[in-house]
């Protein structure tokens, strides 16, 4: 299933830690907050927030690291189960808006 999301922070890291091998990466997802049940008085939320997505591993965010924040991207996402409870694992992400280069000033011909 595909999740579009508007990607406002990322990080990775793939290297050794105290003899231990790791390789993990988190997008940081822009998410509208619910004010649905807002009451005045009592009850009050507003904007934005954010939501950690984890990567697969550190390449997912490596190749994307060259794109300017915010992004729209598309993650590829699986329902998983262990028996007890049901989460959502990330298996590919893909950035949905490229940049648009910037076009070559004008040379002016004599």
């Amino acid at each position: 299933m595909a999740v579009t999301i508007e990607v406002v922070g990322m990080k990775a890291f793939k290297g050794i830690v105290n003899g231990e091998a790791i390789d993990s990466a988190t997008l940081f997802g822009r998410v509208k907050l619910d004010t649905r049940y807002n009451k005045p008085g009592e009850n009050f939320k507003a904007g934005h927030a954010t939501e950690e997505w984890k990567m697969p591993n550190a390449e997912t965010v490596f190749r994307m690291q060259h794109l300017p924040l915010p992004f729209m991207a598309s993650l590829e996402v699986e329902r998983v189960s262990n028996g007890k409870e049901t989460k959502e694992m990330v298996t590919d992400c893909s950035p949905l808006e490229l940049p648009k280069a910037e076009p070559a000033p004008f040379k002016k011909v004599a």
